[in-house]
C-alpha cells in the first residue's frame, strides 16, 4: 500500500508539474464551453433574425393571385428580379420558390380545391425556417376562405372549432410548459461524458508509458523496491484521478455555459436530481477505470509518445462511434439489446437517469457489465506490465 500510494504521488506530481496537460486537459475545455455555445447561440440567433428580416422568394405562376398579393404584402417578403429561380434558390439567393396555378383564384371562388407548392432549399437552415413563416401565412389565408365560405352559406364558423387542446407537461408538475431546448441538451450530456473522458485520458496515458521511455525514467521505475502491480495501479489510479477531475470540471463548464448561452426563444432549464448526477458520475467511473487500463497497457507497449498516439487512437475512435449509437434514442424506449454493449450501455444507462428512470435490472446489467470490463483490462495491463520484451521493446 505504501509503494502504490508512493507511486500515486509520484504519477500525480508529474502530471502537475507537466503545464501542456493541464492546459490542454483541463483549462482550455472549460474555456472553450462558453465560447463554443455561445457561438452557436447566435448563429441560430442571427438566422432566425436574418429570416424574420427579410425572405427572399420568386412567384411562379399567377403573380396577380390573391394568394401571391397576400404574401408580397408582408414587409419582410421581397421578390427579386431573377432569370433562373431553381439556381438562385441552389446559391441561397432566394429561401423559397412559390407555385401559384393561373387559375387559383377562379378555382378557389368556384369552390374547388387547388394545390401551391413550396419548393425550398432542405440544406439551407434559412429555407427551412422562411418556410416555416411562409406556411403559417398560407394556413391564416385558407382558414379565412373556409369561414367566408361558411359565412356564405349561413354557418357559424365556430362550428370548425368544437374544442381545442393544449400540451403540457405531465411529468414536470412545478412546470407546466414543455421545454423542449431543455430536454434535448440534456439527451446530449451522457454522449458528451464518454467523448470527454476519451478526449482527457489520451494525452496523459501516452506520457505515463511511452512518455517515461522516452525520458529513460522507465528502467530506474522498474529498479526500485516497489512491486510491479504497485506501479500499474499507481500510473491507472492517477489517470484516473487527474481524468474525473477534469470530466467534472468540464461536465460543470458544459452544463452552465449551455444554460447560459444556449436559449433560443426560450429558457432552458436543466433538471438533474442528486440522484441522477451521483447515477452518471458512478457509471462515468467504471468506463473511466476501463478505458484508463486499457491506455496505460498500450502506452506501456509502445516505444514512444508519437507511437502511443497511434495506437490510442485504435481505442478512441471506436469507443467515440459507440458512444453516438444511442444519442438519438428515446430514453424510455431503449431496446434491451444495447444494455450489452461496451461504451453504449452506459449511455443508456446514463439518458435513463437523465428521465428520472432508475431500473434495477437495467443498473445491475451495466454495472455487471462494467465489473467484467474492468477486470479484464486490468489483468491485460497487468500481463502487458510483466512482459519483458513489451516493457524493454526497441
Amino acid at each position: 500500500m505504501n509503494n502504490f500510494l508512493t507511486v500515486l504521488k509520484k504519477e500525480l506530481l508529474d502530471i502537475v508539474r507537466d503545464k501542456k496537460t493541464l492546459v490542454f486537459t483541463l483549462i482550455l475545455p472549460i474555456l472553450i464551453y462558453p465560447i463554443m455555445f455561445k457561438f452557436m447561440s447566435s448563429a441560430m440567433e442571427k438566422t432566425q433574425s436574418d429570416v424574420q428580416k427579410e425572405i427572399n422568394i420568386y412567384v411562379d405562376g399567377n403573380k396577380d393571385s390573391a394568394m401571391a398579393k397576400a404574401i408580397t404584402s408582408l414587409d419582410n417578403i421581397k421578390t427579386p428580379d431573377i432569370s433562373s429561380p431553381s439556381e438562385a434558390l441552389k446559391n441561397g439567393d432566394i429561401q423559397i420558390i412559390v407555385k401559384i396555378p393561373d387559375n387559383f383564384d377562379a378555382n378557389i371562388a368556384q369552390g374547388k380545391n387547388d394545390t401551391i407548392e413550396l419548393l425550398i432549399d432542405e440544406e439551407s437552415n434559412k429555407s427551412m425556417i422562411a418556410s416555416s413563416l411562409i406556411s403559417e401565412v398560407y394556413e391564416n389565408y385558407k382558414n379565412s376562405i373556409v369561414e367566408q365560405r361558411l359565412i356564405e352559406n349561413g354557418i357559424d364558423s365556430s362550428i370548425l372549432k368544437p374544442f381545442e387542446v393544449t400540451i403540457k407537461s405531465g411529468i414536470n408538475t412545478d412546470n407546466e410548459d414543455i421545454n423542449a431546448g431543455a430536454t434535448m441538451l440534456l439527451t446530449m450530456i451522457p454522449t458528451l461524458i464518454v467523448i470527454l473522458m476519451v478526449s482527457s485520458t489520451v494525452g496523459m496515458a501516452a506520457d505515463l508509458g511511452a512518455g517515461e521511455k522516452e525520458r529513460f525514467t522507465f528502467e530506474p521505475l522498474l529498479s526500485t523496491s516497489a512491486k510491479r502491480s504497485s506501479l500499474l495501479w499507481g500510473k491507472i489510479a492517477a489517470l484516473c484521478t487527474v481524468s474525473f477531475i477534469a470530466l467534472i470540471a468540464n461536465l460543470t463548464a458544459m452544463v452552465i455555459s449551455m444554460q447560459k448561452f444556449m436559449v433560443i426563444g426560450e429558457e432552458v432549464n436543466f433538471k438533474l436530481t442528486p440522484e441522477t448526477i451521483l447515477g452518471m458520475l458512478v457509471i462515468g467511473a467504471l468506463v473511466l477505470v476501463t478505458l484508463s487500463a486499457l491506455q496505460i497497457s498500450v502506452s506501456i507497449y509502445a516505444r514512444a509518445t508519437k507511437e502511443a498516439n497511434s495506437y490510442l487512437a485504435a481505442i478512441t475512435m471506436p469507443t467515440m462511434i459507440l458512444s453516438f449509437i444511442p444519442y438519438m434514442m428515446d430514453a424510455k424506449g431503449i431496446n434491451p439489446a444495447f444494455f450489452n454493449i461496451p461504451i453504449t450501455n452506459a449511455i443508456c444507462l446514463m439518458k435513463e437517469f437523465t428521465v428520472g428512470i432508475f431500473d434495477i435490472k437495467h443498473i445491475a446489467l451495466v454495472v455487471g457489465w462494467h465489473i467484467v470490463y474492468i477486470i479484464a483490462s486490468i489483468i491485460f495491463a497487468k500481463s502487458m506490465f510483466s512482459k519483458e520484451e513489451v516493457i524493454f521493446r526497441n
